[in-house]
């Protein structure tokens, strides 16, 4: 695609916010961070103008898992989440790596022009969401044009807040930000929720695990009953899945540690050691995990419910409503098997579907590894992955008693080492039964941690 094309003319008419002409103090990028993020929270829990609300219910949604990808919520201004933000820096990052259009990414002109097609890529995403609302509603009044122009507004709002974050004004990027935000508001909801759910014949349940124990202590004279209830009940979040939770983000903080050593000569004389960290290979995989993978089971699901009697629709997965949480599961097919098993026996019950499932998440997150490092600039590898163990400073240096070529294959090893781990992590995440999924609680995690490990500001969308 030539730089002259429509595209690009109509990209550099796009606006975008200035980079601040000094250092953002500290101070002021938490007050930065915090704006944003309170606009989102409120935005996710405004309900859009124009529209019939039901009562929160437990039934399942068929666009559940498209939910869970884009931090959106249903029926709020943030209707489409983060999906205008998310999608057009992973379609720009393909497009770049491999070569479909041809950019030299390593001049300042160019990083601009991308910024500015991402934006672009974002606000037209957000065009299609508000007429695909029109398309649904299957005929034109005025309170669908009201609905049309908050989620245009809403999306716009959205990419600009993204816009603040990445140019040095706060401390995280918007992606980062935003889908550990929604990860971590899905956890405490799930914990801590207030809403109760009334079942014919057996009275009122709290949805959150932890208000459901207090309140079934109180209320029921069999302790034991009452605790066994709290602890394993399937149809909403339990204590067993709180206390998994809880046991399971330290290991995920521990895993945030580990990095490989490879020594360099940093001058003539000075030896330093240059730590390679897994961490920094972590957030990238896990943001397009979280994004892609659940992919397969939206698809199919929506597939299931219009066409059920279709061969090919049956082969992707038929679904059938399940006690585990209130939401559908797929009960074979291709769904089936990239699903987690339930619980540890199923491992034994149904070894296929264990080889599967482990082999599928393993893989996809070393190829996404590998496919991260090819999207990183040489100096986000230097200056972002490499952390020598001396002064901070030294970061910069350039190791001249090993060439580049090693440097980046050191890299790669690591980042596939790193993929594997998470890999790992989110499979054994998901087979104790976190709270959310294992992919949202890793997301958290590895989103966050930056900001206690001082490289907050140095970590992009992707980690780098």
């Amino acid at each position: 695609m030539s730089n002259n094309s429509k595209f690009w003319r109509l990209a550099a008419l796009v606006p975008q916010v200035q980079c601040p002409d000094q250092p953002i103090p500290f101070r002021q990028k938490v007050v930065y961070t915090t704006s944003v993020l309170a606009i989102f929270l409120v935005a996710s829990q405004l309900p859009l103008y124009g529209i019939n609300h039901r009562p929160r219910t437990i039934e399942p949604d068929p666009l559940h898992w498209m939910y869970l990808i884009v931090a959106a919520n249903r029926n709020t201004l943030l209707t489409h989440g983060i999906l205008a933000i998310l999608a057009p820096e992973v379609l720009m990052n393909f497009v770049v790596v491999t070569k479909t259009i041809i950019l030299d990414t390593s001049t300042p002109e160019t990083r601009i022009l991308m910024s500015r097609a991402q934006k672009l890529l974002g606000i037209l995403i957000t065009i299609l969401g508000a007429v695909s609302f029109y398309v649904q509603s299957y005929h034109f009044t005025v309170n669908t044009v009201l609905v049309m122009l908050q989620i245009l507004c809403s999306g716009i709002i959205v990419i600009y807040l993204d816009d603040v974050l990445k140019k040095g004004y706060g401390l995280l990027s918007g992606t980062s930000l935003f889908t550990a935000t929604s990860s971590c508001g899905n956890i405490l909801w799930k914990a801590l929720s207030p809403m109760s759910i009334i079942y014919p014949g057996k009275g009122a349940e709290f949805e959150g695990a932890v208000v459901a124990w207090v309140h079934l202590l109180i209320t029921r004279t069999d302790k034991l009953s009452a605790m066994s209830k709290a602890f394993y009940r399937q149809n909403l979040p339990n204590i067993t899945s709180f206390l998994a939770t809880c046991g399971f983000v330290p290991l995920a903080i521990l895993f945030q540690g580990f990095y490989i050593t490879l020594p360099v000569r940093t001058g003539s004389i000075f030896q330093a050691e240059c730590r390679i960290k897994l961490s920094n290979f972590l957030y990238g995989p896990i943001v397009l995990h979280h994004f892609f993978v659940p992919l397969p089971y939206f698809i199919s699901k929506v597939l299931y419910m219009k066409y059920n009697g279709n061969i090919l629709v049956n082969l992707l997965g038929p679904w059938n409503r399940s006690n585990h949480f209130g939401q559908s599961i797929p009960t074979g097919g291709i769904a089936y098997y990239l699903t987690t098993p339930p619980t540890f026996v199923d491992l034994h019950r149904d070894p296929l579907h264990a080889f599967i499932y482990v082999s599928f998440v393993l893989i996809s997150c070393v190829i996404l590894s590998e496919w991260v490092i090819l999207c990183a600039p040489v100096k986000g590898i230097y200056n972002g992955f490499v952390v020598l163990k001396e002064e901070r400073r030294l970061r910069v240096a350039q190791p001249d008693s090993i060439h580049v070529n090693e440097i980046l294959s050191y890299v790669r090893k690591a980042a596939c080492v790193g993929g594997f781990l998470a890999g790992a992590l989110i499979i054994f995440a998901d087979l104790i039964g976190v709270l959310g999924t294992g992919t949202g609680v890793m997301l958290a995690v590895t989103a966050l941690y930056p900001y206690f490990d001082g490289r907050a500001s140095e970590v992009g969308s992707f980690g780098y």
